[in-house]
Order: structure tokens, then sequence, then C-alpha cells
């Protein structure tokens, strides 16, 4: 849907606004979204928004330089910044089972998306930092909707976080005029499309899931998007899958079905 509104003259930034106001606007008619939390943490709330609000402008801007391809792999590394991150703040070693499935669903992203088929002869230095960009933004979001969701819960903390990428982005906008093609009634539904059903449900259930799992879990998980892409275009478009696409997809499924094995309980201590 993004693609087809940048083809109806839609300006990537233009989109990226329109989805943190529908997002806000969505969350905001939530009654969870209004939880009063007992100390309000003004930096955590910013820090979200912005997250929120530079992960898809990042991410818009790297498939306009790289291929799509290049752009999915780059920020689906956010999963091992993010157990990265998680093992360095509790000074402990990430589980087998976490570090196994993620790179068994990094390797499988690379197949599923044909990297090696899509990007041969086409490097763009700019582009793969505003990828590497996108894959951090992903991974802040992750981890500071984490740490907002116990104060504000999930849906308070993504409301909050929304908010602030509105207002970040609206006040971006405002000088450059209005958006006459975002608005243009031939565009509507596809940006309504992409606010509500593309941002907002998408986000709420991630917000639900991350207060579950965790965020290393949950970005993990979340690499099932380009399997779920590479399924709707073999079913939908008739796109063929090579087989090397289908061993990708196995492999990213095989990771999340791993990640919900009950942990190992830690061996009993040895008798005084």
């Amino acid at each position: 849907m993004a693609r087809h509104l940048f083809d109806g003259g839609v300006a990537a930034v233009e989109l990226t606004e329109a989805r943190a106001v529908l997002a806000a606007a969505g969350f905001a008619l939530l009654p969870a979204s209004w939880r009063r939390p007992a100390a309000v943490n003004r930096r955590l709330v910013v820090a979200l928004g912005v997250a929120l609000g530079l992960v898809n402008a990042t991410y818009y801007v790297a498939v306009s330089r790289i291929p799509v391809a290049a752009a999915l792999v780059i920020q689906y590394t956010a999963p091992a910044l993010i157990v990265g991150w998680l093992a360095a703040r509790s000074r402990r070693a990430p589980s087998r089972d976490v570090v196994l499935a993620l790179v068994a669903a990094f390797v499988g992203v690379i197949l599923v998306v044909d990297l090696a088929g899509s990007v041969a002869g086409r490097v763009d230095g700019l582009g793969v930092f505003v990828a590497v960009a996108s894959a951090f933004f992903f991974a802040s979001y992750s981890v500071l909707a984490e740490k907002a969701a116990p104060r504000y819960g999930p849906t308070g903390a993504m409301f909050r976080g929304f908010v602030v990428a509105a207002v970040m982005w609206t006040l971006y906008q405002t000088p450059r005029g209005v958006p006459h093609a975002l608005l243009a009634r031939s565009n509507l539904p596809g940006v309504l499309y992409a606010g509500l059903a593309g941002t907002l449900l998408p986000f709420l259930l991630y917000a639900w899931g991350l207060r579950r799992v965790g965020a290393a879990r949950a970005s993990i998980v979340a690499t099932l998007e380009p399997v779920i892409a590479a399924v709707v275009a073999w079913a939908w478009l008739h796109q063929r899958l090579s087989l090397s696409q289908v061993v990708g997809g196995l492999l990213v499924v095989a990771a999340v079905i791993s990640l919900q094995r009950p942990s190992r309980p830690p061996p009993p201590a040895p008798p005084p």
C-alpha cells in the first residue's frame, strides 16, 4: 500500500506523519490508553515517540535507495541488537535457545528475500546507513516500549509514543505546506489503510505481545513478516517461490516455534 501511495505522488515523510497521526487518534479512542501512571517519565515517552517516528521514515528512505531485500535484511538485524543490549545490561549471556532462534531467523530472512539475487551490483552507502538506522530505531522502540509498559500499560505506552511522533512530524511538515497528494480523494483510502490496518493494529498487537514475551523474543517473532509477505505474494500475486525461499521460511517458522517452548528450569542446588 505504501508503494502504491508513493506511485500516486505521496511523499514518504507525509505518509509517515499520517500514520503517526492516525495511530495516535486510534489509540486515543481506547480507554486503556488513558491509564494514569503513579510516576511520569517524560524522557522515556519522548524517546519512545522519536523511535516510533523515525523507524518508518528511515525504512522508507532506505527502500528508495537500495533494494527492498537488502533493506529488509538490514532492518531485521534489530533482534540481534536487542539481544546484545539486554545481555550487556544484565551482564549475562542470552540463553542458547534465543541465540539459535536469532541465527535461524536471520538466515531465514536472507533466504526468503533472496538477498543474493536482489542486490547484485547495487550498493548505496547512504541507503545502507539509513537502513542500519532503521534497525536501530526498531530495536529502540521495542526495548523502550517494553520498559514503558509496566508504567503506562502497553496501550498507554504506544499511545503516548505516537502522540510524540505525530507532533514531531507535524512540526516538521507544517512549514512545507499542505500535502495535497496525501489528501487527494484517490489516495485517502490507502492512507487510512496504512494508518489503521498498517500501523494502529499491528503496533497494538506488538505492544500486547511485548509485555508477555519480552523485546528479544517479540522482535524475533516479527521476522515472520517477510515470510508472510512471500506466502501472500505466492498465493495472491502468483509469484514463484524458489526452494531456498521455502527453506528460509521454514527456518523462520522453526525459530519462532522454538521460542514457545517453556524454559528449562535451573538445575537444583547441591545439598549443603
